[in-house]
């Protein structure tokens, strides 16, 4: 019995003795100054809409690298909420590594399509359907549609399929700028997409006169194929060089217009 009791006494106080080295290494860790802030964007180009330099020096401020400041005393939901906010980042973590380094991952949106509104102002679009800001420092080389687009000012993680852009056409063009460069021919000879006043897309081929009328998204993979045909035959002839449009909107036939 005697044994029993000594030895339980044993483990309590070897216990004890493992929970306060934990609270003391615990508290010797917090007031470690934090050694540098290691930022990773993840993109597919080497430039992006964020700005490194400037979302580093942020995050220096947040966390007073400075000074020196204590991991106790760093605000790790501050700089969360500074990935958060930033409306071209699609998500981003940070953390506190064991080097006393903080460690910041963030991911840029991908877009693929850049659409100019009815008021001027432009948006950019993700394959997913993602709505974000254009920047002033970066424009990346996509399709690009303008004309009749009445597009309200983009909230953190708007999408085209929200209501409030139901009847801004933000959708459809989507769906016509995916089928366009899903084809290597077509995405590299068709230069814009036009929404015109009726609703209807029409097409800007490269170097050629006549615009091409799509209307609707309906039937949209049979449309481009036909203008795929046409194009393959004569765009590098004078033959559609006096034609104003190419309708496609007909099933079976291309109505052309001189």
């Amino acid at each position: 019995m005697v044994k029993k009791i000594l030895s339980i006494i044993l483990w309590a106080i070897t216990g004890a003795a493992l929970i306060a080295l934990f609270v003391f290494g615990r508290n010797w860790y917090l007031e470690t100054p934090l050694k540098g802030i290691n930022l990773t964007l993840e993109r597919s180009q080497m430039k992006g809409f964020v700005e490194r330099d400037s979302l580093l020096s942020q995050a220096e401020s947040i966390c007073d690298l400075a000074h020196q400041n204590n991991i106790s005393n760093v605000d790790l939901q501050r700089i969360n909420k500074l990935l958060v906010d930033n409306p071209w980042i699609e998500s981003g973590s940070a953390y506190i590594d064991l080097n006393d380094t903080m460690i910041i991952k963030a991911k840029e949106y991908e877009p693929v399509l850049r659409v100019y509104g009815n008021d001027g102002r432009s948006v950019y679009i993700t394959a997913e359907g993602v709505i974000i800001p254009s920047s002033p420092h970066f424009t990346p080389h996509l399709i690009i549609a303008s004309g009749n687009f009445n597009i309200p000012a983009p909230h953190r993680d708007a999408h085209v399929n929200d209501s409030v852009y139901g009847a801004t056409g933000l959708a459809e063009a989507l769906i016509l700028s995916q089928a366009v460069e899903s084809d290597d021919y077509l995405a590299s000879h068709i230069g814009q997409i036009y929404r015109n006043k009726d609703g209807d897309f029409e097409l800007t081929v490269n170097n050629l006169p006549p615009k091409v009328i799509v209307g609707d998204i309906s039937n949209l993979n049979h449309k481009l194929s036909r203008l795929r045909i046409i194009l393959e035959k004569y765009n590098n002839t004078e033959e559609l060089v006096n034609y104003k449009t190419l309708d496609l909107k007909y099933k079976n036939q291309i109505v052309c217009t001189k």
